[in-house]
């Protein structure tokens, strides 16, 4: 009967993964700037120059975007097609997750609140459907965790080393947090007295995958100012808000992260106590994190992070596998229900009552209407959606006689290169499409629609999330 009841426990708690990243998945939204952005890298570059670094300020690991150039040429150009490969990791990170938290907690209770923990997080169910790399960096993260800890915790022969070796080299082109993790996983086999000529034979292989990537990417994204102006508050590792934008992120719905700090020790403590292996990896992989933050090499940020929530809620679950009848168990069971109650209460409100989105930018709609449009009419592509209408128009049937925005020097003066462009165009009716894809979007769309009632006639306007159409008559 405990089996049965277990076993249809495991089950329910898959059937509801499942479902929220199918139907996260089969939404469908709009592509939003950061995807076709990306998509415009590897639909305009052959194999080998996705090697180096791309283009838009957009970056991605090699494996990630080799596979889906391959989509591209051999399957053909839709959302869903593209975001396939996101999809598919999330759902086996499902699989593996549980696979791992059966190799860490003692009790069916602590897995399966774990397990459930991941299925609902609401950063890992909008990545399901997202044309990027950090679902498939989760999924590569938790293999790498369930492989050291099943075949390499007591690593003894040249075949294993030579095998985590590869798996490693691998793991660098497969997925940029691999950089993190992968010293923690060598430096704990180290103090855990394993064959130091072996181990540095065998981190020859990460190695020489990281010189690689070095020399042909990491060097020349390393020197771009605007990278290290745009991600300047994912190195600010002495400031609270820091903290607090990256728990905001990463524990949507939940609340009270002083309850997540208090966890997080006690997690830790226990580890250290129980289990020093995983202790090591997980406090070194943090550790690392926030040292290359420090040091302005990789930004501790929101989405660039999201790797190490499977670390954290493994952590922060663990006090739970290891209670006793002590005043400590009992205030971590206070803690525990009210911070996991929290975050699946507001999970569960805000998504039966429609209120948990994915989408970012809806353009379809927007689109739809210009596809509709009567053949006299002209359209405007203001700057920042140039990269959008472009990839929709490889997919739809959009006009072709269009006016595409100057993209202005310093976007301090955007509303001077705007006012030139609506001066320069011919009297007319034209659809003015809008994309959010530019910190100047809020203050180009006033400019725009002050400039308009007085020089031409706004006949309508459709606004939908960080996108707008304005059917203007230019006299």
């Amino acid at each position: 009967m405990k089996k049965y009841l277990n076993f249809l426990i495991l089950v329910s708690i898959f059937i509801i993964g499942f479902y929220l990243r199918l139907d996260a998945y089969l939404i469908n939204n709009s592509f939003f700037t950061d995807e076709v952005l990306l998509f415009a890298n590897i639909f305009s570059k052959n194999y080998l120059e996705l090697i180096q670094p791309l283009q838009y300020f957009q970056s991605a690991p090699w494996l990630f975007l080799i596979l889906n150039k391959f989509v591209v040429n051999h399957v053909g150009i839709n959302e869903l097609c593209l975001r396939f490969i996101p999809f598919l990791s999330s759902i086996i990170s499902l699989f593996l997750f549980y696979k791992l938290t059966t190799l860490v907690f003692k009790n069916k209770f602590s897995q399966y609140i774990a397990l459930f923990t991941f299925c609902i997080n609401y950063q890992l169910l909008f990545y399901t459907q997202a044309f990027k790399q950090y679902s498939s960096d989760v999924l590569i993260i938790v293999l790498f965790l369930y492989l050291t800890l099943e075949y390499f915790k007591n690593i003894q022969d040249v075949k294993q080393y030579t095998t985590l070796g590869i798996i490693s080299l691998l793991g660098i082109i497969t997925s940029f947090p691999m950089i993190i993790i992968i010293p923690a996983v060598y430096f704990t086999l180290f103090i855990t007295k394993k064959n130091v000529f072996k181990l540095l034979y065998s981190a020859l292989y990460p190695t020489i995958g990281l010189i690689l990537y070095y020399l042909f990417n990491l060097r020349f994204v390393n020197n771009s100012a605007y990278l290290h102006n745009y991600w300047e508050k994912g190195f600010q590792i002495f400031s609270p808000n820091f903290y607090k934008m990256n728990f905001d992120f990463l524990f949507s719905y939940y609340s009270f992260p002083i309850l997540l700090i208090f966890l997080l020790v006690i997690g830790f403590y226990f580890l250290y106590k129980n289990n020093k292996v995983l202790f090591s990896i997980f406090s070194l992989t943090i550790l690392n994190t926030l040292l290359l933050a420090y040091l302005k090499i990789y930004p501790c940020e929101r989405r660039l992070i999201l790797f190490l929530l499977p670390i954290l809620l493994i952590v922060m679950i663990y006090p739970l596998d290891n209670l006793k009848k002590n005043a400590i168990s009992f205030i971590t069971i206070i803690i525990s229900s009210i911070f996991l109650f929290c975050g699946y209460y507001n999970f569960s409100k805000n998504y039966f009552s429609g209120n948990v989105s994915y989408l970012r930018q809806d353009v379809k709609p927007l689109l739809q209407i210009i596809i509709n449009k009567d053949i006299k009419e002209k359209v405007y592509v203001y700057y920042g959606a140039i990269s959008t209408y472009s990839y929709y128009s490889l997919i739809k049937n959009l006009p072709k006689d269009i006016y595409f925005a100057k993209y202005p020097n310093d976007e301090k003066y955007s509303e001077l290169f705007l006012q030139q462009d609506l001066e320069n165009l011919p009297k007319g009716v034209y659809y003015i499409f809008f994309v959010k894809g530019t910190g100047t979007y809020e203050k180009d769309i006033k400019y725009i629609e002050s400039y308009l009632k007085l020089k031409a006639e706004i006949v309508s306007e459709d606004t939908l999330k960080s996108a707008k159409l304005i059917k203007v008559k230019i006299k």
